[in-house]
């Protein structure tokens, strides 16, 4: 009981803190006034008088930011809010953070992948904060000016991610942009997937194990959809992809979904796996809002169920990563001048 409420006092808090920034997040009712703004200079208006992103706008010139500056930072608000709750944490804290953290790497390093393969300009370090800064491993101005990916490699001399990336290139296999993620993503979620069990204890390893899980569920799921359903894939190309990791899904279903020989094969062992709410879902093409319903679920529950965790703060870093998408989404409706009626529905989704 001692250590129980010893526990309870630890958490109470960094979860007061975060709960005074969840009041910041977007209401429902501030997405429909979004959806009826008509220009960016409008949208940044919007967001420099919003207490959830004043203190990344109101430097800035309304009329002089372009969709892209905006998009990027909005990325980036997301960071700016873990670096807040960084620095309030502890260290048992921390240690949940740095598994978080982890993933923020692994997405900067996606994107930069994308910078090589595109025209785009290299990442801007001035919409970083400074804690990103100082904790990235990785030297994203490098990365993301790399002109070729044996440049991009070469600038991974030093990191964690090298040897991965060094024998992809050393397999002389012609490889996309697209293989290229899918292989770190492998990487982030075996690594992940093995430090819990080092870094974590108690309620922030069970509250960790389930959501990590469910998400690595989830995606095998909707990989093996789209493999067979778009890109019509051979199984040992479905296989050599899927996520090594099997959390309510069994390995022997995993196997059969991706070695099945029709969607009806598929689609009669997916809907009797634990996760057989997706199946209306990949019916009617909205897998990925209901991958989004169902992992928030997951971090509701862990905030009832584990209260002396870092729960709270999991959520509401989730909860953000979603806002930041749908604003993105937003700015992209009104780049395309949908009616406020649509880009409400597109935003919302």
């Amino acid at each position: 009981m001692v250590i129980t409420m010893n526990n309870l006092l630890s958490y109470s808090g960094i979860n007061t803190k975060v709960r005074a920034m969840e009041s910041n997040l977007i209401s429902k009712e501030e997405y429909t006034k979004i959806a009826n703004l008509d220009t960016v200079a409008d949208f940044t208006s919007f967001l420099a008088d919003h207490p959830g992103y004043r203190e990344i706008f109101h430097n800035y010139d309304d009329a002089a930011l372009h969709r892209g500056d905006v998009e990027k930072l909005l990325s980036h608000a997301l960071y700016l809010d873990f670096a807040k709750i960084y620095r309030f944490a502890d260290a048992e804290q921390k240690r949940d953070l740095d598994l978080l953290f982890f993933r923020y790497e692994v997405t900067i390093l996606k994107s930069c992948i994308r910078l090589v393969y595109s025209e785009d300009e290299a990442y801007d370090l001035n919409v970083f904060d400074p804690f990103f800064i100082k904790h990235l491993k990785i030297n994203v101005p490098a990365l993301s000016a790399s002109s070729s990916m044996e440049e991009y490699i070469r600038n991974l001399k030093g990191t964690q991610y090298y040897p991965l990336f060094e024998k992809l290139q050393a397999s002389g296999n012609p490889l996309s942009s697209f293989d290229y993620e899918m292989h770190l993503d492998q990487y982030y979620f075996r690594k992940a997937w093995k430090l819990k069990g080092k870094l974590l204890t108690g309620e922030n390893y069970h509250a960790f194990t389930s959501r990590l899980g469910t998400e690595i569920d989830l995606l095998n799921i909707m990989w093996i959809y789209r493999s067979k359903s778009i890109y019509n894939l051979d199984a040992a190309d479905i296989l050599s992809y899927i996520l090594p990791i099997t959390y309510k899904l069994t390995k022997e279903q995993l196997t059969r979904m991706a070695t099945t020989n029709s969607m009806d094969e598929f689609m009669d062992i997916m809907k009797n796996t634990a996760y057989k709410e997706m199946y209306p879902a990949l019916l009617n093409h909205t897998m990925e809002s209901k991958y989004r319903q169902l992992v928030r679920k997951v971090y509701q529950l862990n905030k009832r169920k584990y209260p002396s965790s870092m729960a709270t703060a999991n959520d509401y870093l989730y909860q953000k990563e979603l806002e930041t998408a749908r604003l993105i989404t937003a700015l992209e409706c009104i780049r395309y001048r949908l009616s406020p009626q649509n880009r409400l529905s597109y935003i919302l989704q």
